[in-house]
């Protein structure tokens, strides 16, 4: 029996950096231990000067699941933690989970994320679901947590609740896929990257409702980190591909949006020295459609090569459904135009950026997820 627990407690790694919390790392440690949680401790400390990294060296003389890594200089969050999963990798352990020195996440539910956490998925420790909550903090705190979340989550398209979590379980599958020196984020952006990384690897997120508690003791590191982690969030959403291919289609499209309206005005005027007799409208959404085919066609060519780098060698078949969502951007580029000068009686320019807008969010998710979807 002792051997049996011995080998799976040698397969789980709890690791928690530290700087500076001498006031907090006996009772995390003992709480662990009081829990009989079936992980070895692994703490990373940043040569804290109020020397945390020596009371865990005596404490290890006891208890020999516990290790020390010192590094010789603060470098944040995010590199302690990739520190401490490399020293884990090599050791052998399976299982790694994040947690803070200061007990605000619960011992009680380590044993409960190391069962979640599977070749894989990834377990998180979740605030913002059902069971889950927040002691502690007032209102302020609260708000600007959540509405850190939320936004993350908005950008990102994060499938979990709490995207921002920092008690997490990870399998060992998971760094070997991503590669822990592939990882930017030293702050506290790092629990977002990792969130985001493993739902691009194909990892599942669970979620289990934990309670987090302020800390009672000892100073948070993460005032100065909020403008550092918002400006991470932002380069890991300006990263996506989606985003990356929003803006080449928006480049594209402002570039054809002047073919589109020199062609309008030029068969405007003509198609009026033409055909006088014609209603004004109806010259101008012959001149439209006229337009919008040569912008189109335009487009097409530049999207292919460009935006989405398409490598189909059924052209006329790619082609064909550019028209087909080109056609349904036209309806709805040839709607608006007339509601906004027809019903509205706005001029034209005024529908001309009221159709464009509209055409432009329908070609560009209709074409990413249709036309050039081999290419994603």
């Amino acid at each position: 029996m002792v051997v049996n627990w011995f080998c799976m407690k040698r397969s789980n790694l709890i690791v928690i950096p530290t700087f500076n919390e001498s006031e907090n790392i006996s009772k995390i440690i003992g709480d662990i231990r009081k829990e009989k949680v079936a992980a070895d401790v692994l703490v990373v400390d940043d040569n804290s000067p109020d020397g945390t990294g020596r009371i865990v060296l005596k404490l290890a003389v006891e208890d020999h699941g516990l290790h020390l890594l010192s590094r010789k200089v603060k470098e944040g969050l995010g590199r302690a933690y990739v520190a401490g999963f490399k020293w884990g990798m090599e050791k052998g352990y399976k299982k790694f989970t994040s947690m803070d020195a200061d007990s605000s996440h619960p011992v009680e539910a380590l044993s409960r994320l190391f069962n979640i956490c599977d070749t894989s998925s990834v377990a998180i420790g979740s605030r913002y679901i059902k069971g889950g909550k927040i002691v502690g903090w007032n209102t302020s705190s609260y708000i600007n947590s959540w509405g850190a979340n939320y936004i993350t989550r908005l950008l990102l398209r994060i499938r979990a609740k709490d995207a921002t979590a920092g008690f997490k379980c990870y399998p060992v599958e998971f760094f070997k896929r991503i590669n822990l020196d592939t990882v930017e984020a030293s702050g506290y952006a790092f629990q977002v990257e990792m969130a985001l990384k493993a739902q691009q690897a194909g990892f599942q997120l669970i979620e289990t409702p934990i309670t987090f508690t302020d800390r009672v003791a000892g100073e948070s590191k993460i005032r100065g980190e909020l403008k550092k982690s918002a400006k991470m969030v932002l380069k890991f959403f300006i990263a996506q591909q989606g985003v990356r291919q929003f803006v080449k289609f928006a480049i594209v499209g402002a570039i054809n949006t002047g073919v589109d309206w020199a062609v309008f005005f030029s068969a405007k005027i003509l198609l009026l020295s033409w055909l006088p007799n014609f209603n004004l409208q109806t010259i101008r959404q012959i001149a439209k459609a006229i337009s919008f085919i040569v912008s189109a066609t335009s487009s097409y060519i530049m999207n292919r090569k460009w935006t989405f780098r398409s490598a189909n060698a059924r052209i006329m078949r790619e082609a064909g459904k550019f028209l087909v969502v080109g056609f349904g951007g036209l309806v709805i580029n040839s709607s608006v135009f007339y509601l906004v000068t027809a019903r509205l009686h706005w001029r034209d320019i005024f529908g001309l950026i009221s159709a464009t807008a509209g055409a432009a969010l329908w070609n560009f998710f209709a074409n990413r997820n249709w036309t050039f979807k081999q290419s994603n």
